[in-house]
């Protein structure tokens, strides 16, 4: 089973909600916010008064993808916003077990996200505490990011790393051009931003993705 999550971080912030409710319609499955504080990550994005608009506003779930540092402090606000779900960067959190157990305290969805130059293997020990890996295929240059290059192979490499027992998330450039190959790789969750959400046609632009999901 393969799940579409719409990113929203280039969708005018004026037009945040009237577009999510498009999204809703169109039948995405969720919607994905990055949280970035400008410290961990070089953007400052959305924060959880946005989260919350959307979570009060929608009936598909919300997650929040932490780029920020002391991810363990902001769990609490997310859960507070109503997210369903949030994954949090293994870069940021010395210790990310505490991370785990703060999500799961506030009874959220846990994954952990791990940045295109960090090893594989610093998520292995983490496995057994959280419901799914998102790995990043772009790094964040606020210029329209495309997929790097080899990450079909990053992503298959994860997902022989988790067993195929929890879900490979990609995020970051992916498009209808290339999830056919990330999806044969192992990925079974695709965030997808300006492929989606900057089209005219949300609908006829999500047909199209689920056909090579």
């Amino acid at each position: 089973m393969t799940t579409v999550w719409a990113s929203v971080s280039t969708i005018d912030l004026g037009r945040l909600v009237d577009v999510c409710q498009a999204l809703e319609d169109a039948g995405v499955d969720g919607i994905h916010v990055d949280v970035s504080d400008g410290v961990f990550a070089p953007d400052l994005t959305f924060g959880y008064r946005a989260v919350a608009a959307l979570s009060t506003r929608l009936r598909i779930p919300v997650e929040a993808h932490l780029m920020v540092a002391n991810p363990e402090e902001r769990l609490g606000e997310v859960a507070d916003a109503g997210a369903a779900r949030a994954s949090f960067h293994v870069e940021a959190a010395p210790y990310p077990w505490r991370v785990i157990g703060r999500a799961r305290s506030a009874g959220i969805v846990v994954g952990v996200a791990i940045n295109p130059v960090t090893p594989l293997a610093s998520l292995e020990y983490l496995l057994p505490g959280v419901d799914f890996v998102n790995v990043l295929t772009t790094e964040p240059d606020g210029r329209g990011e495309r997929l790097l290059p080899s990450m079909d192979r990053r992503v298959a490499s994860a997902r022989a790393l988790t067993g195929g027992r929890v879900p490979v998330q990609v995020d970051g450039g992916v498009a209808e051009v290339n999830i056919a190959g990330l999806r044969a790789a192992g990925a079974s969750e695709f965030v997808i931003g300006r492929a989606l959400v900057d089209r005219d046609a949300m609908a006829d632009a999500l047909v199209a993705i689920r056909k090579v999901t």
